[in-house]
């Protein structure tokens, strides 16, 4: 019951949102630049981008995965987060309005979370973007309650800790379970101000989200949890 009325209370919250978002996008000239925009939620980010933004660059730390945007006029940057160097190549060469991370952790290959944000936040600084969203998680933070998922969660409360202290405009949007299949978005997903429920959402509907949420005042430097109340809930 008690998780019942916190999930209500973050219905109230949403349906401003959700009204808020009806109006749809305003084609926009802003320079947009999508971290992790090859892979599975960043890649979904990117389309719903381009139907509305023209100037769109996707890094990622290969060219593995472009088939997923295949057909798109956009732009493609190779680089690693965990490196500076890169990352002050990529602010260097070209002024960006926004950025998106959506990175990941993929296989053995090194958790990007916390030193991938610290280089991000700092060249994003220097770079004057206007706004930085970052897709986070519920639960992240110094002592995650799920131990399965102990290191990414430290890790990625370490991230969202530099996105805050960086004097960025930010949003973090925290995610539960995400279903990554390719089930179509339900189009009942919203952002909630309660960031201790686990929600479900799908990778079609975060993205419509985060997308919608470029450079609104109602979003910035503002920790919010994209769920959907239609897929169910699991814990808190």
């Amino acid at each position: 019951m008690w998780l019942k009325n916190k999930l209500k209370c973050s219905l109230s919250f949403s349906f401003i949102f959700i009204l808020f978002f009806s109006n749809g996008f305003a084609e926009s000239n802003e320079k947009i630049l999508v971290i992790g925009g090859t892979g599975r939620v960043g890649s979904e980010i990117v389309k719903v981008l381009y139907d509305d933004y023209k100037d769109i660059t996707v890094l990622s730390r290969s060219d593995s995965n472009r088939s997923r945007l295949k057909d798109l006029n956009i732009k493609y940057l190779k680089g690693n987060v965990l490196l500076e160097e890169d990352m002050k190549q990529v602010f260097s060469d070209v002024s960006y309005d926004v950025v998106i991370n959506a990175i990941a952790k993929v296989g053995e290959s090194q958790n990007p979370h916390a030193i991938g944000q610290l280089n991000l936040s700092k060249w994003s600084k220097i770079n004057g973007i206007k706004h930085f969203i970052l897709i986070g998680s519920v639960g992240a933070g110094l002592n995650p309650e799920h131990t399965m998922w102990r290191d990414i969660l430290i890790a990625k409360g370490e991230a969202e800790q530099s996105l805050i202290n960086s004097g960025l405009n930010y949003t973090i949007i925290k995610t539960g379970i995400i279903i990554y299949d390719d089930t179509s978005a339900t189009n009942k997903a919203f952002l909630s101000d309660n960031i201790d429920v686990v929600g479900k959402v799908t990778r079609k509907d975060l993205a419509l989200l985060t997308v919608n949420c470029i450079l609104k005042d109602s979003c910035t430097n503002r920790i919010l949890n994209a769920m959907d109340g239609s897929l169910g809930i699991t814990s808190n």
